[in-house]
Formats: C-alpha cells, structure tokens, sequence
C-alpha cells in the first residue's frame, strides 16, 4: 500500500522595526554580553553570539567583522603635511583631516624616521617629540590647531620625516592607523650677495666725487645688498669701516664719520639707507642709525653694527645703501681720501 504525505510550505516575511528616528539593521541573537572586566591598567569588553569573519581589505580599504569594530572611531588621516616651500629646518607643520568624527574625539600622531620600521616617537602637546606614550598625547581635532594645524618641533635638518594618525573616543573605540604622509624637512640656508650701481663684480668701488667744502656729497653711486635665510630667528647684514671715516694717507687726516646730520656741522661722513624690501618673509628692515631721511647719516667706524634685519626667515632682503660726505674748508687738500667698508651677513637658527 502506498500512502501519500503532503506538506504545506508557510512563507513568513518580515520588516526590520523602525522609527522616525532609528532603525534596528539585523534581528541577531547570542547569548548577549559580558560585564567589562578591568584592572588599574586594562580594561576588556566582551561579548558572544556574534558573527565572526576573516577580515578583508583592499590597497585603500580594509573591513573588519563583528560589533566591536562598529565601536571604533573614523580612522583619520592628515590634509597637509609641509615645510613651508622649502623654509622650516627644524619643524614641520601638519593640519588633520577628522574624517568627520565628533569633536570630543581625540587623535594620537605618530612620527618616525625609518617608516615605522623601528622608530615610532609620539607628539606631545607642545609639539616635541616622546619615545613614551602618554594618555596626555592624545589632544582634540581643535587642540592640534583645528584647521589651521599645528606644528612637529625640535626635528633634524634634512630629514623626512613619516606621519600617521589614530583616533578615539573614549574605551574600545581607537581607530587603526591611517594613512601615512612624509615630508623632509630643509636644510640651513643663508645667501648674501653684494655689488655697487658702478659694477656687478669685484673690486667694488664707489666713487664721492669732488668734495667742495661746505656741500654734502653722495656721489650718486649706491651699495647694494640681496639676503636671503630660513633662519628661525631671520639674521642681519653687518657693516664695519676701516679708517672711521674719509682718510687720507698722504696727508694723514680723516674726515670723521659720526651720526649726524650733515647739514648742522662743518664736515662729516656716514652712511644712509635709501631703499629696502623683500620678496616673502621679514619683515626686512633697515636699522638706526642708517634709517634717516634728508642729509641725516650713520656713524661707519670700526665697530661692526647691524644694518638690516629680519626676526623671520626672509626671501630677497634688498637694500639700497648712499654715502654723504661733507668737507670743511680747514680739511687738507688731498686725493686720495677713501674708505674701506666690509659687509657681514649672518643668521639666527
């Protein structure tokens, strides 16, 4: 005898619950979670009946399974990492990019020399570097400058430097490492260079002219200087006179030089900046005594003074330096009256 069994097939259909505001994405069911375990230095979140896969990723992305990983903060990376075209020596400035986490998330910064090879150091709050991870290293999107940025000090010249970033917001929420970012930092530089408007090459020469006594005379030849440094501190152009003045060896006399105004004494001899700018950087400037107007001169003796100056590195420093000399009638004759002037260029890293 043959007996036949029928089956009936139910389908059931579901829709996932929601709200105006929220929306549960699985129906998942485990045996739930366990309390979080913690000592004074670690702390453990478990949880069972969840799903556990492989983790997957690509050259640009990689997923992770499970709901711890839902937990973690957006991995963030950084928007700019640079040296100033070439200026900083000993810094780096860098601006992150959040990937969007909340404000309240905080971001540690990883640096090191060989890409993290053998070398991690940690960037603490004032912008030095740390073998030693501190809780304190972790600073707020706004407290590493916000959009702005900040900068790594205290660095080596000449060195690239690698840069990654993890983000968190509070226990077992940090991120992976982003993307790492690599800039050199520059090396120490200082250009100076001099010539007269009577010629590009040595020897440089500029010519008085006849000295007539009573009447201030310049010549109409000028010195010129270009400087150029990233120095931190910027630096300065020097000038130091051999004789004190306008000397004359056959007849042995000077026409002193002094800080005056040439028009209120008998004679004299000094120097006067006529023209200064830069192409980025300074500012430049030109330094007392040699800012004065009109027939007002500084002294050029064999004390060396600063005679243009930047706080901050300065790209194309150029100034324009005129010689004054006036001759009284009790000044002897002579025609060989000259003076020795020497140029010094420094600058402050």
């Amino acid at each position: 005898m043959r007996r036949l069994a029928l089956f009936g097939l139910t389908l059931f259909f579901a829709t996932l619950p929601a709200t105006s505001n929220y929306e549960l994405n699985s129906y998942g069911f485990g045996s739930g979670g366990t309390a979080d375990s913690q000592t004074t230095t670690y702390s453990l979140e478990g949880n069972s009946g969840e799903l556990n896969g492989q983790p997957s990723s690509t050259t640009n992305a990689s997923g992770k399974p499970g709901f711890i990983q839902t937990e973690q903060a957006n991995v963030p990376q950084l928007s700019d990492l640079d040296n100033d075209g070439g200026i900083y020596y000993n810094k780096l400035h860098f601006i992150i990019d959040n990937q969007h986490n909340p404000t309240d998330a905080t971001f540690l910064i990883s640096v090191s020399t060989d890409d993290f090879a053998t070398v991690t150091d940690y960037l603490q709050p004032d912008g030095t570097l740390s073998t030693t991870l501190n809780t304190s290293d972790y600073q707020t999107y706004s407290a590493w400058g916000g959009s702005s940025g900040s900068f790594i000090i205290g660095l080596l010249p000449s060195t690239t430097y690698y840069v990654r970033l993890r983000a968190t917001q509070g226990k077992f929420t940090e991120s992976a490492y982003g993307p790492i970012s690599s800039q050199a930092t520059a090396g120490p530089t200082i250009s100076f260079n001099l010539q007269t408007s009577s010629g590009p090459t040595p020897p440089y020469t500029v010519s008085m002219g006849t000295l007539v006594a009573g009447t201030i005379t310049s010549g109409g030849q000028t010195i010129n200087t270009t400087f150029s440094t990233n120095g931190a501190s910027g630096g300065d152009v020097y000038i130091t006179g051999l004789n004190g003045g306008l000397h004359s060896s056959s007849q042995s006399h000077t026409i002193t030089s002094a800080s005056n105004d040439l028009s209120t004494v008998s004679d004299g001899f000094g120097a006067q900046n006529s023209s200064i700018n830069q192409t980025s950087g300074g500012p430049y400037s030109v330094v007392s005594p040699y800012n004065g107007t009109g027939t007002v001169v500084g002294i050029v003796n064999s004390t060396t003074r600063s005679l243009y100056t930047s706080s901050n590195p300065v790209t194309g420093g150029a100034g324009v330096l005129a010689l004054m000399a006036k001759a009284a009638s009790t000044d002897v004759a002579a025609t060989d009256y000259k003076e020795t002037l020497t140029f010094t260029a420094s600058a402050n890293f």
